[in-house]
């Protein structure tokens, strides 16, 4: 098996790497990074790097052959432009990973996604597509990492809608397990999956859960999400201000997905919010980046 892999400098795609590595070993898989790439895990795995970017699909066909199994785990928003490369290069297996963000009935949002999924479908070629949904877990997580920093500085907390939406957030590493499964196993050919947390769990939840781990305590208040979305359109300029005007207008909708095939096929074994927060939490305090327990 001979794997090109785009998007293996993020941290999933560094986690998913690993992985790889340890599945089919460095000399069989090659990735493709743009030239100011933090490509420093690759070295260290002696993984051959060739510079390019899926926005410009002439910059792919260098790597790319039939014989090839095609990874992509850059942002769903250009697909069509790696997927355009891979068809002109009769690539026969390919694994896109976007987003169960193509849900949302923000279509401003999610219109894009889902386009992109269905010039997958539609292109020919052996896909697999894989939809995380929120991802969590390290120290270069965006969403609950500025979350934690938050409840840890200040002593009140907005709730939109009074927290009570749904969210189902994917630890990374059980997100990693699950894009390698899907690569490894078989009878995942044209198949869709979705991988989410082990269950959904309110916003309200997500912020006590946080709160109780960091030995914190503040006030909540709950705010209408529509006004929420207005002011968090100016606030965003705030240093680790935790939202953004986006994901504000998503917490009107829960955000649970089914995960029963990924766990049937791909088995698939997303731990628990409380199990994974915890790690993340503890990295963050190892660094310096929250304050020690009191």
């Amino acid at each position: 098996m001979k794997i090109v892999f785009s998007g293996s400098t993020s941290d999933t795609g560094n986690r998913v790497l690993k992985k790889l590595v340890e599945k089919i070993g460095n000399n069989s898989i090659t990735c493709l990074v743009r030239p100011t790439s933090d490509t420093s895990l690759a070295k260290k795995l002696k993984v051959e790097t060739v510079v390019g970017d899926v926005t410009e699909p002439e910059t792919l066909k260098q790597i790319l052959a039939p014989s090839v199994r095609y990874l992509d785990m850059t942002h769903p928003k250009h697909y069509h432009k790696s997927l355009e490369a891979v068809v002109n290069a009769g690539v026969e297996r390919a694994y896109f990973v976007t987003t169960t963000g193509i849900f949302s009935k923000y279509n401003q949002f999610s219109q894009i996604y889902q386009d992109n999924e269905a010039r997958i479908r539609d292109s020919g070629i052996v896909y697999t597509i894989l939809r995380p949904s929120m991802i969590y877990g390290s120290i270069r997580d965006k969403n609950m990492h500025r979350l934690i920093q938050f409840l840890d500085r200040y002593p009140v907390f907005p709730l939109f809608g009074a927290g009570k939406s749904l969210m189902q957030p994917v630890y990374v590493e059980d997100l990693a397990d699950g894009i390698v499964a899907a690569i490894d196993k078989t009878g995942t050919e044209n198949q869709e999956y979705n991988l989410a947390g082990s269950k959904g769990i309110t916003y309200r939840e997500i912020v006590d859960t946080i709160l109780t781990k960091i030995n914190r305590s503040v006030v909540k208040l709950n705010i209408n999400t529509s006004l929420a979305a207005k002011i968090a359109k100016f606030a965003q300029k705030i240093p680790s201000f935790p939202v953004t005007e986006e994901q504000i207008l998503r917490l009107q909708e829960d955000k649970v997905f089914d995960i029963s095939k990924s766990v049937h096929e791909l088995g698939f074994s997303p731990r628990s919010f409380d199990a994974g927060i915890s790690i993340e939490i503890a990295e963050m305090r190892q660094a310096g980046v929250i304050r020690s327990l009191l």
